[in-house]
């Protein structure tokens, strides 16, 4: 580590305030000048702030003892103690806890014969030029680090967002293609008209994949993205029939805000896709997006085989989602059979 041009202009701001400042205190103390030793003894004090980001510990030392010969020598009390104050608070803000309290209290007993004929005023001296400015130290400390672990979970936050975005739109998008390839090359030879519907479907996947992609660039670009909402279910829906799995769609909600329209079709795409992928041949899917005592309620079920169940990346986003919102996903095997997802959202006032 360098030195710090705020160090050296606080170390320059405590000479230039120690010397001038330690004549107008002899002044009113009625006490002699410090001399030579005195003031360099006010000069060591400050420049010792220059090691303050580098070394805090030398910082202290270097200070405490400057102002502990001072007032030993008897020379006037006054804004050498300037020095101190920083030097504790260096410490407070630089070192553990531990150190601190060890720093305060051997400053306060490399200082204390000179205050030993008044206790009270001993105890005031320590409680202000002393402890409170380690204390302040301390806090600043604990308020710095507070706000990086703040930034370091927003963006851990931002990330696992984008991360779930482009495993929905991805996800779905590969589904999609892979189950429509499977159909194409299984009717190439024998129905070339229904292989390319297959082929014409896994473009079409293709390309809304692609401009959902580049959405979510344009956010991380900071542009705002065109985001899906409730008016894009039935497109969604009709890209599944044409992957092979029949759906059936109700939707009886209009207007709702965007965040949460957004996690409502997202958990519909991710748990079709899912349907797609799981729930083996001859499955059929149900969607029903509706309100109910305030919240929107999202349920997706199938009648595939349900099977062992254990929740992957896909559902975990599910619920994250959800959670985002103040609401609550459920999945898992269906008493009737098959799989269900049920997301309940809920909705402003």
């Amino acid at each position: 580590m360098r030195i710090r041009w705020y160090d050296v202009a606080l170390a320059l701001g405590l000479t230039v305030i120690g010397i001038g400042g330690t004549r107008f205190a002899a002044r009113l103390q009625h006490l002699p000048s410090p001399g030579v030793l005195g003031y360099s003894l006010i000069v060591l004090a400050a420049l010792a702030m220059l090691l303050r980001s580098v070394r805090p510990l030398w910082t202290f030392v270097l200070a405490v003892a400057a102002i502990a010969v001072y007032l030993w020598l008897g020379f006037p009390f006054g804004p050498i103690l300037l020095s101190g104050v920083a030097a504790v608070y260096t410490v407070g803000l630089r070192c553990s806890v531990r150190v601190a309290l060890i720093c305060c209290v051997a400053y306060l007993f490399a200082v204390a014969p000179g205050w030993l004929q008044d206790p009270l005023g001993w105890i005031t001296w320590a409680l202000g030029w002393i402890f409170l400015p380690a204390v302040a130290g301390v806090l600043v400390r604990i308020w710095r680090r507070s706000r990086v672990e703040q930034r370091e979970h927003a963006v851990t936050e931002e990330r696992l967002r984008l991360a779930q975005e482009v495993h929905d739109v991805v996800g779905h998008g590969l589904s999609v293609i892979a189950m429509q390839a499977g159909v194409a090359l299984h009717v190439l030879d024998r129905d070339p008209a229904k292989a390319r519907a297959s082929l014409e479907a896994i473009r079409d996947a293709s390309r809304e994949s692609l401009a959902d992609l580049r959405g979510e660039l344009e956010a991380m670009r900071g542009n705002a993205p065109l985001r899906p909402s409730t008016a894009d279910f039935p497109a969604l829906a009709a890209r599944m029939r044409s992957a092979g799995l029949p759906v059936s769609l109700v939707v009886s909600v209009d207007s709702l805000p965007e965040n949460v329209e957004t996690a409502a079709y997202r958990i519909v795409q991710e748990s079709l896709t899912n349907v797609l992928r799981h729930a083996g041949p001859g499955a059929t899917a149900s969607v029903d997006v509706s309100c109910s005592d305030g919240a929107l309620v999202v349920t997706v079920a199938d009648t595939g085989h349900a099977g062992s169940f254990a929740e992957g990346s896909g559902i975990t986003g599910m619920r994250r989602r959800a959670t985002a919102l103040g609401g609550t996903l459920d999945a898992g095997p269906a008493d009737s059979g098959g799989f269900a997802v049920v997301a309940r959202i809920p909705l402003p006032s």
